[in-house]
Order: structure tokens, then sequence, then C-alpha cells
């Protein structure tokens, strides 16, 4: 396989993606992908690893503004796709992310709607970072 390569997904691509996309959102359109895909930088986007040319995997993200004004990198969704190893595509993908994120933004979250199947697993990670008080 030729080398990956971790980079924001281009609207030329976008439709070859579509199908790994629907893997994390059954419910997406073929239109709400390619208006995420485009997005613009500064709200967003979807960053991908390709290997000769082939979308292997995919990373949607939001760029969020809090109350304080500052930003934050949200991971709304991750798919990768290798039928033998899967979790290799994940690692560079997610270094590619955080090293995005670290150019302008304050923090990086999850999103996860209540329902979703990784839902507990947020909640999880979520529930490990926080700092617990108690008042006798």
């Amino acid at each position: 396989m030729s080398a990956l390569q971790y980079r924001r997904l281009s609207g030329d691509e976008a439709d070859q993606a579509y199908v790994i996309a629907r893997m994390a959102d059954s419910t997406l359109t073929m239109d709400a992908w390619r208006a995420r895909v485009a997005a613009a930088p500064a709200a967003g986007g979807v960053m991908a690893a390709v290997a000769g040319g082939v979308v292997r995997a995919v990373l949607a993200y939001t760029i969020a503004t809090t109350t304080e004004g500052e930003r934050q990198f949200i991971v709304d969704a991750l798919v990768a796709f290798d039928l033998l190893r899967p979790e290799r595509l994940v690692q560079g993908l997610i270094d590619a992310a955080c090293d995005l994120a670290r150019q302008n933004c304050k923090a990086i979250g999850l999103s996860a709607g209540l329902d979703a199947p990784g839902r507990d697993a947020v909640i999880r990670h979520i529930a490990e970072g926080a700092v617990l008080h108690r008042v006798i």
C-alpha cells in the first residue's frame, strides 16, 4: 500500500468518501456531506487519510466558539475502513486533527448524539476527566 497522507478532504473527493461517512451516520445525505466537506476552514470540515488516491478514513469536525470567545475543535465523526487493521489509520488521523486544532483552538472535544452507539464512551471520557469535590 502507498504511503498514507493525512489532510483536509477536497471537494473533488467528497463523493468518493461519502460511503465511509455514511458508516458514521446512516441518515447523512449526499448534499449535507458535500456541504460539510466544502465548509469554510474557520467553521469546520473533514480531515482524511488517503492512500494511493483512495480515501480510507475520515474525521469530520466543527469549530465552535464558547461564550467566552474561545475556539473549540469538536470531533463529530471518525470512521476508518480497512479490512485488516482500521485502527492503524485512526491514530495518524487523530494526530493530524490535533495538530490542526492546536493552530487556533483552545480545546478539543467530542460530539456524540444522546442515543449514539459511542455515547457511553464519550460520557466515560468526560467522567474520567472530571474534577470532583466533596463537601462534608
